[in-house]
């Protein structure tokens, strides 16, 4: 595992990180957008992906900007929003062949950072708002995506359990946006929201890839012209986790009926730990431990013990202090099916799971990290991760962390481990 040599910088209200690596013959370019997470502008930031990919001024149509990346050697263009803590981020991220490798190339990095200037800060509009056709188009696709969510029970799930559990948190925010709002967004209006965007954004600008890093640096601060203004705005480091923790007043119980053969029970927890923490690492390692893996006791004792669930499973959130159980179950195992899941949260707690298990899942995530530094996105990924979450953790110090984690560890992480909201989605028969 070789991790590469970085170089930070800050001008123009860009953050840019250079990350030097020989083991890569491509160079990745990404461009990260942050900011809070609003239930006023989610919507209309979930349509710009589409609405950018779709043509500038200089590239008007999607076949011109795919014209124009074949004429860079067959680069590849990615956008998508995504959500993460309290955080919105929308991403750019171009790949692009190394010009060392190319015979009498000399300006193919200039040239891929001037196209991403003209379609980021030179997009297609009209009559003061974005193209009306494009924005139609991306309406009615998100329309379809929404409808189609409300469909997936295990999804519908996810989001009732966090309307209720996070209420009155940005962590509550739909990701995806919400049907409601679609029809109140004109181009007008989404071209407004998308300058709001960019002016109050915090940017991080990360290259990766066998670079110079000062002569990288210089070629973003002279090429990406478009950045706006600086604004008091723009967010600092750690602005995805939440200020702090909470404790659990009074659990609840919320019950909806469908007409369903297999129940969705999502259950909440408070972690009263955060990233930041010094053991956060240890209740990583004893979430995975709970239900994780097939080896886990989730998966051993309610899906092959017991054979109640059809699926089993805990998510714990890097950027909050949520800890998700998840299993989809016939309507009429509800109690039982919960007995058994608070029965496994007991031996967690008490430090009596199998030494196997504990030394099988120490050894997975620590697999999974060492992956992650084998490619660019990983290693850009783990670098933006200290960003999100204003530390200087880096992946060999929790890899480190991870191996030295004890069961005495994980009993105090997760003692703290509190129930929040329970969510069962059911039928009649199971109500």
């Amino acid at each position: 595992m070789s991790i590469p040599k970085s170089a930070d910088a800050i001008k123009n209200n860009l953050h840019v990180h250079v990350l030097e690596s020989k083991n890569f013959k491509t160079i990745t370019v990404e461009l990260k957008f942050q900011t809070l997470l609003d239930r006023a502008t989610i919507t209309e930031r979930t349509l710009l992906p589409g609405v950018l990919r779709a043509g500038s001024k200089l590239y008007p149509t999607a076949g011109a900007m795919q014209n124009e990346l074949d004429d860079l050697y067959g680069a590849s263009l990615q956008l998508y929003q995504s959500v993460t803590g309290n955080s919105h981020i929308l991403t750019v991220q171009m790949e692009f062949a190394n010009e060392r490798f190319i015979e009498n190339e000399n300006n193919l990095a200039e040239n891929v950072i001037g196209f991403i200037n003209e379609f980021l800060f030179n997009p297609k509009t009209s009559q003061n708002g974005f193209d009306k056709t494009t924005v139609g188009q991306e309406k009615e696709k998100l329309r379809k995506n929404l409808e189609a969510s409300k469909d997936d029970k295990t999804s519908y799930a996810d989001e009732r359990l966090m309307d209720e559990m996070a209420l009155g948190e940005r962590y509550a925010v739909h990701p995806n946006g919400y049907l409601e709002d679609i029809d109140t967004i004109t181009e007008q209006r989404l071209l407004s929201s998308y300058k709001t965007l960019l002016s109050t954004a915090r940017i991080d600008v990360f290259v990766a890839g066998d670079v110079n890093p000062e002569i990288t640096k210089e070629l973003i601060e002279t090429v990406l012209t478009g950045v706006p203004a600086g604004s008091d705005l723009r967010l600092e480091e750690g602005a995805a986790l939440p200020s702090e923790v909470k404790s659990v007043e009074s659990s609840k119980i919320i019950r909806e009926i469908d007409e369903i053969q297999q129940a969705k029970l999502h259950i909440g927890y408070r972690t009263q730990t955060l990233f930041t923490d010094t053991d956060f690492e240890a209740l990583m390692v004893g979430s995975m431990i709970l239900g994780g893996h097939a080896s886990s006791l989730l998966f051993k004792t309610v899906r092959e013990q017991h054979s109640l669930a059809y699926y089993v499973g805990a998510d714990l959130d890097l950027y909050s202090d949520k800890l998700i159980i998840f299993c989809g179950i016939a309507p009429k195992d509800y109690e039982k099916t919960v007995e058994i899941i608070d029965e496994q949260v007991a031996i967690l707690q008490a430090g009596t799971f199998p030494e196997d298990v504990l030394e099988d899942t120490k050894a997975m995530i620590v697999g999974s990290y060492q992956q992650a530094l084998d490619s660019i996105g990983g290693i850009i990924a783990t670098e933006y991760q200290k960003i999100l979450t204003g530390t200087s953790k880096t992946p060999q110090d929790m890899i480190e962390k991870f191996q030295s984690i004890t069961r005495q560890d994980i009993q105090k992480a997760t003692s703290k481990l509190e129930r929040d909201t329970t969510f069962i989605l059911t039928s009649e028969e199971g109500y």
